[in-house]
């Protein structure tokens, strides 16, 4: 297969996957049955596993940043992806090449064929080739470390059938809770599924107290050594602005100082300090001149991105309550934004009302259109949340036609434009504004 090929042939399993499942049709069997058959390369590189609802994705990528100053050669599997699948699996700080791609995609076809015809479980899924393609690419490039983004939950994903040397569980909120249940303690008992007897957890700050509770109680069973970066760490913000922030860290150790960071967000600063805590947990300690300097560097697209200036617009990823209460108070304290439009599309089976409420905190003019998934959720089928609480909104289908009215709004009313509510708006902002988040070829 070449690169285009290759990218078929994946994207052709997700049709594979059912729209409704229930999260126990996800069991690891299938995922086991699959590493067995590809002679385990999930035991090639000490695994970290990183669960969670918020922030997950950007701890993998701090932490994978802080390995490199220390010289360590580190995978780094993150999902979704905005614009190429590629995005999904990294080596030092470098996505995968496209031939590499197409050379591990060829290699892996005839076992997923193989398990179709033969397998009790049957064919894997999209997402379970998306973790095998990951392993079997950092065992080629003989990785220090596996940083593996956990996708839904944590108990029965496809990541977790590695066995982790180490843990990290972000920030927990509602989300995917048709899936993985209605309450904070069952949502945090499905991620605490990552644990292992004895593997050490490193915590991330839990803003739900029940959330910390249940982790911690699943870890006392378990007889877990948890590192909760409360007790570790804490900052002060000296600065917001567009830059991003400065802010001030203290420490349990002797570290201290101060540190710019160009992500906005307070939370930016939460996943850089529960990466660095897991690092120094792994044995590592980088000075604070390397620190500032990956700072200085770091780039994580689509979370709250500035990306264009005239109207000023704004892209981010969020899609439950957390995340846009999130968004909101990081536009309102970095960026002075009060009243916006918001284009917004989401998959199906997202807490609408809370996000309608943080919405409901700022004076938006709200676009609904339709995200490219297949799971979309469908915006007549949403608006009735939307209506109660904001004044100004209308249902635009067509994702270019909705970003062309958008775009009016803004102009018009001299106001800036959001887009928000899921990672499959990206295609349309790189159509749009003719560029890409990553400065990489899109995959059409």
């Amino acid at each position: 297969m070449n690169f285009q090929e290759s990218i078929q042939a994946l994207y052709s399993l997700i049709n594979y996957e059912k729209t409704n499942f229930s999260y126990t049709d996800l069991k690891l069997d299938r995922m086991r049955e699959f590493m067995k058959l590809l002679k385990r390369p999930d035991t090639h590189s000490p695994v970290i596993l990183v669960a969670g609802t918020k922030g997950k994705g950007s701890t993998c990528y701090y932490l994978e940043r802080i390995l490199a100053t220390q010289q360590k050669k580190c995978g780094l599997y993150v999902k979704p992806h905005l614009l190429t699948f590629r995005e999904r699996l990294r080596f030092n700080g470098e996505m995968i090449q496209p031939e590499e791609l197409a050379e591990l995609v060829t290699e892996i076809f005839p076992v997923i064929d193989h398990m179709e015809k033969y397998s009790p479980y049957g064919k894997p899924t999209y997402f379970e080739v998306s973790v095998a393609l990951a392993f079997q690419y950092f065992k080629k490039r003989k990785a220090d470390y596996s940083i593996m983004e956990v996708g839904l939950g944590g108990r029965l994903d496809a990541t977790n059938v590695a066995d982790p040397i180490l843990t990290i569980i972000t920030p927990i909120s509602y989300d995917h809770t048709e899936i993985l249940g209605e309450t904070i303690p069952q949502i945090a008992q499905e991620k605490a599924g990552i644990l292992r007897p004895s593997i050490p957890l490193i915590l991330g700050l839990q803003e739900i107290k029940p959330a910390k509770t249940t982790i911690m109680q699943i870890a006392e069973n378990l007889r877990v050594p948890v590192f909760p970066l409360e007790d570790y760490y804490s900052y002060r913000i000296l600065n917001r602005s567009p830059k991003g922030s400065i802010f001030e860290l203290f420490s349990k150790s002797d570290r201290k100082g101060v540190f710019s960071l160009p992500l906005l967000g307070d939370q930016q600063i939460e996943n850089f300090l529960t990466a660095l805590l897991s690092a120094e947990h792994l044995g590592y300690l980088p000075s604070n001149q390397q620190l500032q300097n990956l700072l200085n560097e770091a780039i994580w697209p689509g979370r709250i991105q500035v990306i264009g200036s005239s109207p000023l617009t704004v892209f981010d990823v969020a899609h439950n309550q957390a995340s846009f209460a999130t968004l909101c108070h990081t536009l309102q304290d970095y960026l002075g934004i009060r009243k916006a439009v918001f284009l917004l599309g989401f998959l199906n089976g997202k807490d609408f009302p809370g996000i309608v409420e943080e919405l409901s905190q700022m004076e938006s003019r709200v676009i609904l259109t339709t995200p490219f998934n297949p799971k979309a959720a469908l915006p007549a089928d949403i608006a009735h949340f939307f209506a109660p609480s904001i004044p100004y909104y209308e249902v635009i289908n067509d994702p270019y036609q909705a970003w062309e009215k958008a775009l009016q709004y803004a102009n018009d009313f001299n106001l800036p434009l959001v887009v928000a509510g899921s990672f499959y708006l990206a295609k349309l902002l790189s159509d749009k504004l003719n560029v890409t988040l990553f400065k990489e070829e899109v995959e059409l």
